[in-house]
């Protein structure tokens, strides 16, 4: 006759079981976070920094032609804008200015109103704006118009705005700084240490801040000062090096 089983040592072997799975569990998640917490202390992580002055070499001239005419004159003020602009133009054209650089958009008219609130008249406004390398050109022009004032050229509107024509290259060889700033700070970090760094495995790189020169202003999303002809550009990267 065949042995009654015992369920005593048959429950003991199942525990028994169950106890080895959770062993090889628990080290397996052990082992696990003790890698990670490891991986974190394999690792230095800094902040690169990097700062360069340029100028600008394109300039944008912002300027806008206007004429007030009575009701019945409206046709003198087109033809005093039209003969003023020709004027700007020959100037422009005898320093070099080319035609091309100027951009003329059309005439707006717009009711004036006397203090009754009847119509007394028109202001006749044109604007247009230069983009050219001549910068020096366009500021003598704009920063002492007594030329333009000769030729009775005012204008209602004149502002001046900078660019860069290499500012690609120039961010490119500022984030290059950067990184090379947050290895040196790095190395600084685990100096007395007497370990070295190692390769960089991962890096962030930080808004640009295009600012006048000696400005603390900056914003989240960056910056692009336009105002200034000298400006700074400064740039940040985040960088993690292993641990060697």
């Amino acid at each position: 006759m065949e042995k009654e089983k015992n369920p005593g040592f048959y429950n003991f072997k199942v525990a028994f079981g169950i106890l080895g799975i959770s062993l090889i569990i628990a080290a397996f998640v052990f082992g696990f976070f003790f890698y990670q917490a490891r991986g974190i202390r394999d690792y230095v992580q800094v902040v690169g920094a990097a700062t360069q002055g340029f100028e600008s070499d394109i300039v944008k001239w912002n300027i806008t032609l206007e004429e007030n005419t009575d009701l019945d004159n409206i046709r003198d003020g087109y033809n005093s804008i039209q003969e003023k602009r020709n004027k700007l133009f020959q100037i422009l054209g005898n320093k070099g200015i080319l035609p091309e650089d100027i951009n003329t958009n059309p005439i707006n008219t717009m009711k004036r109103w006397d203090r009754n609130g009847e119509v007394a008249g028109y202001t006749l406004n044109q604007p247009f704006f230069i983009i050219s390398p001549k910068v020096e050109v366009i500021e003598q022009l704009a920063l002492n118009p007594d030329e333009l004032l000769e030729e009775d050229i005012f204008f209602q509107i004149s502002s001046l705005e900078y660019f860069y024509s290499e500012i690609d290259v120039l961010k490119k060889d500022l984030l290059e700084l950067a990184t090379r700033n947050a290895r040196e700070r790095a190395e600084m970090i685990l100096k007395e240490s007497g370990h070295k760094v190692g390769k960089m495995i991962w890096s962030q790189a930080g808004v640009f801040q295009i600012i006048e020169p000696y400005s603390t202003e900056v914003e989240s999303y960056g910056m692009y000062n336009t105002e200034s002809r000298k400006k700074e550009i400064k740039v940040t990267v985040h960088a993690q090096f292993l641990i060697q």
